[in-house]
């Protein structure tokens, strides 16, 4: 009977410790996603849910390892770090990544989307789709080895500025404004007469803080969450240009693993694209309410919001030759958002 029972007792401390063991084990997968900013901030948001979603569909067997904060560099160089492998995935701003994939530059053309929504809303450009299908097909075309997984937004960009509310075209005159290295939003900034200086986002908090530059573009809830309301307290809420991000993936990691694998990273993908959506859209209002009550930040008006749209639709047929696909690929994707079908 003792023997019986120790027998008993060393098999439920064997599967005692097997249990613990296999809890503990390392993943058998390791996989690293870089990103821009602080894990707070919007992106980082979006990694982090990623990487939760991953771990929960694949029972810990997949972890998705955050590189937070532009630890990887700025996000033209994280996106040639993803076509090269040696980072395998990243959440970046299409503008960013069309330097190796110029069909993301449609996504970047001002006035083509009225809402966030029109990107990542149902049937959105960025929700997995028809369109997303044929806007990665151009993508691993034209860069040889980064695909789109998965799409989301931070809202639109807003006008943020040090001194002065920007409420009409002919208040950027003479202000220092830092923008994106990227030729289709540089010539929109040129159609409403503005020269602009064209800073890494990881240097723009310096620039505005040494007032080398006194006003950018970006979603308002960059001046709370990575403290530009130190020096930013104008912000103009315009709807010229939703902040479009992508998350890529270098196609021959991919396509090293297994189909379930695969599986998994898709299906988190989508979800969190959708869950990302509606985190966004309530975002808004928090951001405003701190900004305003805390930090004494004053919200402007556009006057002559027509007057924008004009001239940067204006410059819309000298910007074909820059996305890839040009002009026909512009009016699938004009088609596609009116209609949702090509």
């Amino acid at each position: 009977m003792i023997h019986k029972r120790l027998s008993i007792l060393l098999l439920s401390l064997a599967g005692l410790v097997m249990a613990v063991t296999s809890a503990s084990a390392a993943p058998r997968l390791s996989i690293t996603y870089a990103h821009c900013c602080a894990p707070e901030h919007t992106y980082g948001v979006y990694a982090h849910k990623f990487a939760d979603r991953v771990a929960e569909l694949s029972d810990g067997q997949i972890k998705i390892e955050v590189l937070d904060g532009g630890v990887m560099g700025s996000e033209q160089a994280i996106a040639q770090k993803v076509q090269l492998g040696t980072v395998q995935m990243a959440g970046l701003t299409t503008n960013n990544v069309a330097q190796l994939a110029p069909a993301l530059n449609v996504l970047n053309l001002p006035y083509l989307n009225s809402s966030p929504d029109d990107l990542t809303g149902d049937g959105g450009l960025l929700r997995a789709g028809p369109y997303r299908d044929e806007l990665n097909r151009r993508v691993l075309a034209e860069s040889g080895s980064v695909r789109v997984i998965g799409g989301f937004t931070n809202a639109f960009r807003s006008l943020l500025a040090a001194d002065k509310c920007i409420s009409t075209i002919d208040d950027l005159q003479g202000l220092k404004i830092r923008a994106p290295k990227n030729p289709v939003m540089t010539a929109m900034w040129e159609s409403w007469g503005v020269s602009t200086y064209p800073i890494d986002w990881g240097e723009t908090f310096g620039a505005v803080a040494t007032g080398v530059v006194d006003a950018f573009d970006s979603p308002t809830d960059v001046v709370l969450d990575l403290g530009f309301h130190e020096h930013i307290k104008y912000i103009t809420e315009a709807t010229y240009l939703p902040l479009a991000a992508v998350v890529i993936i270098n196609e021959p990691f991919f396509e090293s693993l297994s189909e379930a694998d695969r599986d998994i990273l898709l299906t988190a993908a989508n979800e969190t694209d959708v869950a990302h959506a509606e985190y966004v859209a309530n975002n808004g209002d928090r951001v405003r309410k701190e900004l305003t009550e805390n930090f004494g930040v004053t919200f402007c008006e556009l006057k002559d919001p027509e007057v924008w749209a004009e001239r940067a639709q204006g410059a819309w047929p000298q910007l074909f030759e820059l996305v890839g696909g040009g002009k026909e690929w512009v009016d699938m994707t004009v088609q596609y958002r009116n209609t949702g079908s090509f």
